[in-house]
């Protein structure tokens, strides 16, 4: 089976409340997940603490479970899933952080 096939099998699992399908989901993209994040704090020249990069996956995954899932069920397949997740999850950071920013500039 290709990644892309075992990827979409892990989506719909989690998305159809198969017993484990959302651990397996956040198993799987874990990485990709705190890679994104990585990745626009350096394009941001933003320095990230730890604590903060935690806060931030913990954040991403809550927001895709929001709704029903309903970020992961508009994945149309259109792209690999982990191409939909790297946009998804950058604009999901990228908007919590502005939020932060915005925050402590009116504090």
């Amino acid at each position: 089976m290709l990644f892309a096939q075992i990827d979409k099998k892990i989506l719909d699992n989690c998305v159809e409340n198969v017993p484990h399908g959302w651990e397996d989901f956040v198993d799987r993209f874990t990485g990709l997940v705190l890679h994104v994040i990585d990745h626009t704090a350096d394009t941001m020249q933003c320095k990230m603490p730890e604590q903060e990069r935690d806060y931030l996956c913990e954040a991403v995954f809550a927001v895709l479970r929001r709704d029903d899932y309903r970020l992961l069920r508009n994945y149309q397949g259109k792209s690999t899933l982990s191409s939909y997740l790297t946009v998804v999850v950058r604009r999901i950071i990228i908007w919590n952080m502005s939020n932060k920013a915005a925050e402590a500039a009116s504090a």
